[in-house]
């Protein structure tokens, strides 16, 4: 996969903890700290305005909410280390919401039977690596923040780019 969209909750106060280690252990570290709710999303060249405003009009009936990151979980499979989100549930709603007006758009194109939500630290670390992180990061846990906004993004060439923001609530950015 290439060029793709998504959709993702970005989460500004989670990027002094993980940003540093994001940086060097995240395929996706261009993109800020975030919980993707939508991945992989309407191929760009394929993304209209039409598509944005309908998300615009879905991010309305939401509002901001609180989230707390305080542990840590593995993808084993993958080796993948994320920071869990909890509670995980209004990330799962604004998916199942989004995958009401997408069904063509299955979260991870429907390759896992669990969608969990999660704030990715490292896709690459070695166990070493990981384990320095893993204490580094759990030091500054837990960290409470405001889900605020829904953004779509585009990777394109391998460069992330915003596309739009929407505020949870309503008010385009």
């Amino acid at each position: 996969m290439t060029d793709y969209s998504g959709l993702i909750v970005p989460l500004p106060d989670l990027e002094p903890v993980v940003g540093k280690w994001r940086a060097k252990y995240d395929t996706f570290a261009d993109t800020p700290a975030h919980v993707t709710v939508l991945f992989p999303w309407i191929p760009p060249d394929s993304l209209t305005e039409a598509d944005l405003d309908a998300v615009g009009q879905l991010t309305t009936s939401w509002q901001p909410f609180e989230v707390c990151f305080a542990r840590f979980g593995t993808f084993e499979d993958e080796d993948v280390h994320y920071l869990a989100p909890e509670p995980a549930d209004p990330f799962l709603a604004l998916t199942e919401d989004l995958c009401t007006v997408w069904p063509e758009y299955p979260p991870y194109e429907g390759v896992f039977a669990e969608v969990v939500p999660h704030l990715t630290v490292s896709t690459s670390a070695d166990a070493a690596q990981a384990a320095e992180f893993r204490a580094a990061v759990t030091a500054l846990l837990p960290v409470r923040t405001i889900a605020r906004e829904l953004t779509a993004i585009e990777v394109l060439d391998g460069q992330c780019r915003v596309r739009r923001s929407f505020r949870l609530g309503g008010r385009k950015r």
